[in-house]
């Protein structure tokens, strides 16, 4: 007698009726996989009484935000090899990747096909990550902790092109690897006497809190001026790798940094710098990141695990948390809601509600809206993934809906943003749009600035993570699409409570870094970065600059006219070459470009090579000896690059090979300073030359005056670069002469 299945609509399913039908998977080994390891990993799916027939497919899709290593399936001896094998002997299986093979989150998929008959109830399929039976070094597992990683397992049973998820997708822990290296954060200015914070924390290779980091680290400060610092801290795994001390203060004014260094010697460290006061200002300077995503859409871990890290491991003032619009579904609003305003925390942290408004670049494209208060309304670009329609009346687009909307209201700011749909422009709200984002873990985009000032715009800048690894405020760019470290904003504010912060993120009165806490004061005949005025004679600036290492150069910009530079004539080496390269394709997602490449030294020798402003692990020399050296680096904006020491003469030659641009120069071509290939993109240029010595000091101050101004308003604004590539911008002073 045949049994017959009495099928149901799939949403009234059980998990077991579902597993009884389409299978199940499993994955070996099972335990925790240490982040950015190498290995190899099974996934073994078994199939239930459907089978999957001729044409169907297995999908394995991983959440968007992982960095795993690329699967591929043509090389069995190169990284990331994987296979697929099967018990059948009824069918045959062959694996490929497919970077858009499913729905947002679950885009890039392993696809296993089925072929040449079908695959039979209790039959399975192997697939291998990292197969290294023909020579793989195996595959490189996510860079990033995550408490949950899925690999969501999807079946095609009937080769319709309908897929069920399979309830026992298998899903592991991704954990910190050991410490490499030791950090200390301090706010960075504090009144003398004044209580503050210091945080140490040990991080693994990949930018994650060493969670198992057992050690004991010295605290040490030359002056002798910071009191209450413990002179020992020991961590223990309950630690986390992270460890407060509170009651900490200064005694005397001056600019102080801690040193961190672990007994044995083997991690060390050093904080941010701190600039101690007798008398305060108005303003105090509190740092934030205003972006960024967490697992309820598209990326990893909790909102509530990301305003945690976002306090209490990067000590952070300030932090925003913007989901896609379109994948924010009424429940997960509300936690949204509920877990901004359970962290906010008057004079010890600010979270705002927010989400990101992510509608297509023709209709404005993406845009942060945030809330100063406990009440937020959610009015999406649309409903691409969300299945109830019941407020889909709510929904404002192109982003002038947005802006009608919101007209007139004071509790609510909007900055436009470029992530995978760039902000056009074009669409601007004055009244709502106080400020641009031009850097974020997708790169660097000072073009928005520009743009705005060519536009005649009023806008400040910030700079942000758009993290999607639950670690704002850290944001390392681990080995995927984002392609450098995530920026913060320094915010300069007369309190840390959401109006205060909101009051000054309006008056344009913050600065945006690369992710570094350096000290940018400045004014313009004494009034704040971001002021708009009238003076009839050209204006007066003090400038102080304090950075995390030594100062390169610094630019004093009217406009998108380079008005002053110190130092105003640039020293350089008699030895060493910097050899660097920069931008962007585009400015929407194929923004990356590489340029893995080599240089060598004919008639001359390499003595050392060093790397200059790589962003991960994934990137950086690759070997090199007297007459050669190869790299790994992709830019998404931003600069990366080498120095090299060399033994050269007048007519030793330097041959440079990228994808991008091939060229050779002579040694001597570069005595009065360099070369610039400029190579199409946005700003996409390879530079050759002797490296800049720079203002060889952590810290610049000056007072200066433009010889004359012309009639009309003009954007005056400051760019600072450190020697290691780390950059600062300021809001601009918008100055009527």
């Amino acid at each position: 007698m045949t049994s017959r299945i009495e099928l149901k609509p799939l949403l009234e399913m059980n998990a077991e009726q579902i597993q009884n039908l389409y299978g199940s998977a499993a994955l070996r080994p099972a335990g925790p996989i240490v982040a950015g390891s190498w290995g190899t990993w099974q996934l073994i799916y078994t199939a239930g009484s459907f089978g999957i027939d001729e044409n169907g497919t297995l999908l394995v899709a991983p959440r968007f935000a992982t960095d795993w290593g690329k699967p591929q399936t043509a090389d069995p001896a190169a990284p990331n090899y994987v296979s697929a094998r099967t018990d059948s002997r009824s069918c045959k299986v062959a694996a490929r990747f497919n970077p858009k093979g499913y729905i947002r989150p679950w885009r890039a998929c392993l696809a296993v096909d089925i072929f040449d008959g079908a695959l039979l109830p209790g039959e399975t399929i192997t697939i291998t990550y990292g197969d290294r039976t023909g020579g793989s070094p195996g595959t490189r597992a996510q860079t990033f902790v995550e408490k949950t990683f899925r690999f969501r397992t999807l079946i095609d049973a009937q080769g319709s092109g309908q897929y069920v998820t399979l309830p026992s997708s298998p899903a592991t822990e991704i954990i910190a690897g050991e410490a490499t290296r030791l950090l200390a954060l301090l706010p960075s200015e504090s009144e003398i006497g004044r209580p503050f914070a210091l945080l140490v924390k040990a991080e693994d290779a990949w930018g994650n809190p060493a969670t198992s980091y057992a050690g004991t680290v010295a605290l040490e400060e030359s002056s002798g001026a910071i009191a209450n610092l413990p002179v020992r801290c020991t961590f223990q795994p309950r630690h986390r790798g992270v460890r407060r001390f509170d009651n900490i203060s200064v005694t005397r004014p001056g600019i102080f940094t801690i040193r961190a260094r672990s007994l044995d010697g083997a991690l060390a460290g050093e904080s941010n710098p701190l600039k101690a006061l007798e008398t305060p200002g108005p303003h105090r300077p509190f740092w934030a990141d205003l972006h960024g995503q967490s697992g309820e859409t598209v990326g990893a871990n909790s909102v509530r695990d990301y305003f945690a890290f976002a306090r209490d491991v990067s000590a952070l003032d300030v932090s925003g948390h913007q989901a896609n619009d379109f994948q924010i579904t009424a429940p997960v609003w509300n936690e949204i809601k509920a877990a901004a305003n359970d962290a906010d925390e008057p004079g010890r942290f600010v979270a705002f509600v927010g989400y990101e408004w992510s509608g297509n670049t023709a209709g404005g494209g993406d845009r942060n809206v945030y809330f100063l208060g406990e009440q937020a309304e959610l009015l999406r670009s649309s409903h691409a993934q969300i299945n109830e329609l019941s407020d889909l009346a709510t929904d404002r687009y192109p982003v002038t809906a947005l802006h009608e909307a919101l007209a007139g209201r004071s509790d609510v700011f909007i900055i436009p943003h470029v992530g995978g749909r760039p902000s056009d422009l074009a669409y601007h709200s004055p009244a709502l749009e106080p400020l641009v984002e031009i850097y974020s873990s997708w790169g660097e985009f000072e073009w928005m600035l520009r743009e705005a000032i060519a536009r005649a715009y009023h806008v400040g800048v910030t700079a942000g993570s758009d993290g999607h690894k639950g670690r704002p405020g850290s944001s390392y760019p681990g080995a995927s699409s984002f392609g450098v470290y995530g920026g913060l904003t320094c915010i300069l504010s007369s309190e840390l409570t959401r109006s205060a912060i909101g009051e000054a993120l309006k008056a344009r009165r913050c600065y945006a870094t690369s992710g570094q806490r350096i000290i940018l004061r400045a004014s313009c005949e004494g009034r704040p970065i971001g002021s708009q005025f009238r003076l009839n004679r050209p204006p007066t600036f003090d400038l102080e600059i304090v950075g995390t290492e030594a100062l390169e150069q610094i630019e004093l910009w009217r406009g998108n006219e380079l008005l002053h530079r110190w130092p105003p004539i640039q020293q350089r080496s008699p030895n060493q070459l910097r050899l660097s390269w920069q931008g962007a394709r585009a400015r929407g997602r194929a923004r990356m470009a590489r340029w893995d490449g080599s240089l060598s030294v004919d008639g001359g020798k390499i003595l050392a090579v060093e790397g200059y402003a790589f962003d991960s692990p994934a990137e950086g020399i690759q070997a090199w000896d007297a007459k050669r050296v190869t790299w790994r680096s992709i830019t998404t904006g931003d600069s990366d690059g080498i120095h090299l020491t060399l033994e050269a003469l007048p007519d030793t030659s330097l041959s440079v090979d990228t994808p991008l641009i091939s060229t050779a120069i002579a040694w001597s071509d570069l005595a009065e300073g360099g070369k610039r290939l400029a190579a199409g993109g946005l700003d996409l240029a390879l530079t050759i030359e002797r490296r800049p010595l720079g203002l060889q000091a952590r810290r610049f101050s000056a007072r200066f005056r433009p010889d004359s101004s012309t009639a009309g308003e003009h954007a005056y604004w400051l760019r600072a670069l450190q020697s290691d590539g780390a950059k600062a911008w300021t809001s601009p002073w918008y100055v009527r002469h």
